[in-house]
């Protein structure tokens, strides 16, 4: 029954360019059994074949294409090592989790088997059902996770293996799904650790060269020749879909972010086991995400709902006190931005009792509100710009 199924899906797939493990590259895993992907979500783990234990939490897998098309965890990079081969994802490796070469052999049948081996015994990795849960769009996605079995038999599929190279070329692509839609264009802040360039039209990657809370301002650089591993960046996107937003990876990059600014996030796995929580907690004094300010332009905000800052994004650290939205500049906007210092209301170069004045008289209706008195970012000048600018005036006593 296997091989009849095998033989239908190698016709479908033909058309598509099913294809496999053919030497060093980028790749996605799929099981055979359920069609789940394997998601790289931790990294921690180990496996010992002598006592038949394994930790494998690090590793979930995901039902559903759409599901994992923007999702760095999923691509894998399988090296060849002396006897097998190291699977590197989200900046750490098979081998520097579990201390053990990766082996992988074909089963015969366009599937293959990975597993370590040691002393003549072996661990196989398997795919198992953990729970069922519901998408946005009222679909079911299931969700499994890695388990170490021994050799599997002749009728068994549990351990068998697509190995799926990535590209943008093909059914099995990398794409960018946007999360903020700012002045008539889409936006992802992204880290992964995999070079790339872009194959769809009308995309571009930047850093953060600067950020000036006196002027509620975030300067970025387009990062040109592609975007180097490990570089979190701000993508600008040609449309909300991802198959409109592809990337080439693994492409060679010449280009640079010296001085980027953005600190990018890997892992976001909020777990009760101490061994696999790996989150970083976000504090809404000292960091921003990117967002939108109150005008609909693109900026870095302090969130309101997040807890930990969500895996393969970026963000941006400020001192306490900064503003809650600095809007995102090119250097030649910034450039042309007033150089008034932030809380110099009355424009006589200094932050003092008489701004506080003018503050006051905004807030009460008797002078006219200006941009530069919402010190907050929050699109209204009221008695938290008071606070702000009271604390401006004794810290720089």
């Amino acid at each position: 029954m296997k091989r009849v199924l095998l033989f239908l899906f190698l016709v479908a797939s033909s058309l598509h360019g099913f294809a496999q493990l053919n030497g060093n590259g980028y790749y996605r895993v799929k099981s055979y059994d359920n069609g789940r992907y394997v998601s790289l979500i931790d990294n921690r783990g180990s496996i010992n074949v002598s006592t038949t234990e394994a930790d494998m939490a690090a590793l979930r897998t995901v039902l559903g294409f759409e599901h994992i098309v923007s999702d760095p965890s999923t691509i894998i990079y399988i090296k060849k090592m002396s006897t097998g081969y190291d699977l590197q994802a989200q900046g750490t490796g098979s081998y520097a989790i579990i201390s053990y070469e990766v082996l992988i052999s074909p089963t015969g049948d366009g599937t293959y088997w990975a597993y370590a081996s040691k002393g003549g015994m072996s661990k196989y990795l398997a795919d198992q059902e953990i729970s069922w849960m519901w998408s946005a769009t009222d679909s079911r996605r299931i969700y499994g996770e890695m388990v170490g079995v021994g050799k599997p038999s002749a009728t068994s599929t549990q351990a068998d293996w697509y190995i799926l190279p990535v590209a943008a070329d093909g059914d099995n692509y990398f794409g960018i799904t946007p999360s903020v839609s700012a002045g008539g264009a889409y936006y992802q802040s992204f880290y992964a650790a995999f070079p790339f360039t872009f194959s769809s039209t009308g995309m571009s990657a930047y850093y953060v060269s600067q950020v000036d809370a006196a002027k509620s301002a975030v300067v970025i650089k387009e990062v040109t020749g592609g975007v180097p591993s490990t570089t979190p960046v701000i993508i600008k996107c040609s449309s909300d879909q991802p198959a409109s937003n592809k990337l080439n990876i693994g492409a060679a990059t010449t280009g640079s972010a010296s001085g980027n600014l953005l600190k990018g996030v890997y892992f976001c796995n909020d777990v009760e086991s101490e061994e696999h929580r790996n989150v970083v907690a976000y504090n809404s004094e000292t960091m921003r995400v990117l967002g939108t300010a109150a005008d609909g332009s693109l900026a870095f905000v302090k969130s309101t709902t997040l807890q930990y800052i969500p895996a393969n994004t970026a963000y941006i650290t400020v001192e306490a006190g900064a503003p809650d939205v600095l809007k995102v500049y090119t250097q030649a906007e910034y450039d042309a931005l007033p150089s008034a210092k932030r809380g110099d209301l009355s424009g006589d170069g200094k932050v003092s009792g008489l701004d506080l004045v003018y503050l006051g008289n905004m807030i009460l209706g008797t002078r006219e509100k200006t941009t530069d008195a919402d010190l907050n970012g929050d699109g209204k000048v009221s008695g938290l710009d008071y606070v702000i600018l009271v604390n401006i005036i004794l810290n720089q006593q």
